[in-house]
């Protein structure tokens, strides 16, 4: 397939080659994307009009909060009833984990399974509800394939382990239990692998050739660094990671790992599990910026992310965002290795001028922005 110029610069930097310019891609809330349709008289469904709005800001992609296409992630139905709230595209309803959209920020916390979370035992565990195949409809999962040829197509799903378990379980249950009463902890815990492993195994048998790349986010990390020991992560999750990878390996998917924080910690292991591309590079966490992740790092994988949006986005000057993007593109210009956006999805408080100071400083008054 002929994949259009935009495409292939994302391809070449993901697989480390010297580029033309470094690709960009956007990501941004609800309230953002509204903004910016009305800036550029684009119309009012962001769903409709996406296209024309990456065109507009000159970027490469529109990616989501987890991957790198919001609006080209090939997934299968639900339908195995029960209550659900369909807003929440991770789906974690599946395993009668109840969630809370705010609307206004269009952020989303989970609440633990109350009767996940009162079981005692192995026995308990095999009474509850657990999802099955039978309960999702793969028939509609048709990747668009004239879609394919300007824009990454993507799957993965339900394969945030650490998470599911977490808000299964609850997360001082979870805790526990890592370290205290591991036979429990990993009977749940492989119940969700085994079930996680064998959705997108069946995803990827149906449409791997038809897709780029593939997804997986599980949020192990705090600013400072992983949530749980290195040993432990290896003892109880290592294991389910190599075999997600590994079947998008066997399609030749580029792989797409997202972790928020400082991810220093267990970067050689995504690595050693065939992880091309790290999502956010949260670079407000500790030892997180370009700098040391491309010294220690750039050779074996790349970067999808990296413009700070917990304070610098929101604050910068014109100039310092222009200052910023281009020290970065630098760096990345004759290696590759980097698609570069925001940290996380573009928050309401930061202003309509500091975007377009980003993607678009041609429309700016030139003092603003000129280096």
């Amino acid at each position: 397939m002929e994949f259009s110029k935009n495409k292939k610069r994302l391809i070449d930097s993901i697989n480390r080659k010297p580029l033309d310019r470094v690709p960009r891609m956007y990501r941004a809330l609800p309230g953002i994307n509204d903004r910016l349709l009305s800036y550029f008289s684009l119309g009012k469904d962001i769903n409709k009009n996406w296209k024309e709005l990456i065109a507009k800001l000159n970027v490469d992609a529109f990616s989501s909060g987890g991957g790198m296409g919001k609006f080209t992630i090939c997934k299968p139905a639900y339908n195995g009833g029960g209550k659900y709230d369909k807003s929440d595209s991770n789906m974690f309803y599946v395993w009668g984990i109840d969630s809370h959209i705010d609307k206004g920020s269009d952020s989303i916390s989970y609440i633990e399974n109350a009767e996940a979370a009162k079981i005692v035992s192995i026995e308990d565990f095999k009474r509850i509800k657990h999802p099955s195949l039978e309960d999702f409809d793969f028939d509609l999962m048709v990747p668009d394939q004239v879609l394919r040829e300007s824009y990454l197509l993507g799957t993965g799903m339900l394969n945030s382990i650490f998470m599911i378990a977490m808000y299964l379980r609850g997360a001082n249950n979870l805790m526990m239990e890592l370290l205290t009463d591991k036979k429990l902890a990993h009977y749940y815990i492989d119940m969700i692998g085994e079930f996680s492993y064998e959705l997108n195994k069946s995803i990827l048998d149906r449409i791997g050739d038809k897709i780029d790349y593939y997804r997986q986010w599980d949020d192990l990390a705090m600013q400072s660094g992983l949530m749980i020991p290195l040993e432990t992560f290896r003892e109880f999750f290592y294991p389910w990671y190599k075999k997600l990878f590994g079947e998008a390996k066997k399609h030749k998917l580029i792989t797409l790992f997202h972790i928020c924080g400082n991810a220093n910690e267990i970067i050689p292991d995504l690595i050693e599990l065939g992880v091309d591309v790290l999502d956010p590079v949260q670079t407000s966490a500790v030892g997180m910026d370009f700098k040391h992740l491309k010294k220690e790092y750039g050779k074996y994988i790349s970067f999808h992310g990296g413009i700070d949006v917990q304070g610098f986005l929101q604050n910068a000057s014109p100039l310092q965002i222009r200052k910023y993007t281009k020290e970065t593109e630098e760096m990345f210009l004759d290696s590759g290795g980097l698609i570069l956006g925001p940290s996380h999805e573009i928050t309401p408080d930061t202003s309509t001028e500091n975007i377009i100071a980003l993607y678009r400083p041609d429309l700016l008054d030139k003092d603003k922005y000129t280096l």
